[in-house]
């Protein structure tokens, strides 16, 4: 049976907020690598200890991505959504000081920047699990595709995004630290938003009309009966693992690009922040097209052509 056309789209307001929430999450994350030059100097890091500042994050985001999707199963996206971005936002904020909460409390700057780091990984890494949830309960089956796209957009739009602002914040103040309490007072201020304007699915929403509600639910019964399966079965499913192998692929990428690309400028090509501002841009103006192209090249030279072949060639290029 075919759903008559739906009187309202504020599933795509939803999709907006999603969309502007993975940008603060990552532009709260790419920030440091603008400053790390600022705060080497201050506290006398060498470059072994510079690597570790930027890759502490990653400890915690592994913990947090790992558990971020089973919290969402079972206390609901908003509620730890909400939580986790509460706590980013107060973590990048600390991130001004985590030098010297390292010396007072440890005696090294660089025990606070790796405790401060950590922890901003494991409040940043629900963060794809939660954004696959909520589209997931947002999205008409028909749209899904294109839905998820607009959502993975968000990580190349931040990167875009990252260097013309931490760049402005730091030449305007002048000051390193003045940029992390922006940005976080920032963070918390949007969560206000997405406390107010979210609902963990359509049904929850006064906005959503009836007809538009149908139409997301459309060809979803058999959700209502589906088999729980153990966690374990995952490893048993190829297609899963594949997707789970080109998504780590992807993610490590913009991660290296991300965190290791304003300091490799800066002291291989002697950037200022005058030139890194634009120039830390460029690598992420053509993966905002492909992101969103992508998937429609895939499928279009799939479906003509039979061809599976441009996923493995981009990936071998990275």
């Amino acid at each position: 049976m075919t759903i008559a056309p739906q009187t309202s789209k504020y599933r795509y307001c939803i999709f907006a907020l999603l969309f502007s929430l993975v940008l603060v999450n990552y532009i709260d994350r790419g920030a440091l690598p603008f400053a790390i030059n600022d705060i080497s100097q201050e506290y006398g890091l060498s470059k072994v200890e510079i690597g570790a500042v930027l890759g502490y994050f990653g400890f915690g985001y592994l913990a947090g991505a790992l558990f971020g999707g089973v919290l969402a199963d079972r206390f609901g996206t908003k509620r730890v959504w909400i939580c986790f971005g509460i706590l980013w936002s107060i973590v990048e904020i600390l991130t001004a000081w985590a030098g010297n909460i390292g010396t007072f409390f440890f005696g090294s700057a660089l025990v606070g920047f790796a405790m401060i780091r950590v922890i901003f990984g494991l409040s940043e890494g629900p963060a794809y699990p939660l954004m696959s949830k909520s589209i997931a309960s947002w999205t008409p089956k028909k749209e899904q595709s294109l839905s998820l796209s607009f959502g993975l957009v968000s990580t190349q739009v931040a990167g875009l995004l990252t260097a013309p602002i931490a760049v402005f914040l730091l030449m305007v103040t002048h000051d390193w630290r003045t940029m992390f309490v922006c940005l976080g007072v920032l963070s918390l201020l949007f969560m206000t938003l997405f406390y107010v304007v979210f609902k963990n699915k359509p049904n929850e929403h006064p906005k959503v009309s009836a007809q538009e509600l149908a139409y997301i639910q459309e060809g979803r019964d058999y959700e209502l009966n589906a088999e729980k399966l153990p966690w374990w079965s995952f490893f048993k499913n190829r297609t899963l693992m594949l997707n789970a192998f080109g998504y780590f692929t992807f993610l490590y990428i913009t991660f290296t690009i991300m965190s290791w690309g304003p300091k490799y400028l800066q002291d291989t090509f002697h950037y200022d922040l005058h030139s890194l501002w634009y120039i830390a841009m460029i690598p992420w103006v053509g993966s905002t097209i492909t992101v969103l192209l992508g998937g429609y090249i895939s499928d279009y030279l799939y479906r003509h052509f039979n061809l599976k072949l441009p996923a493995m060639v981009s990936l071998a290029s990275c």
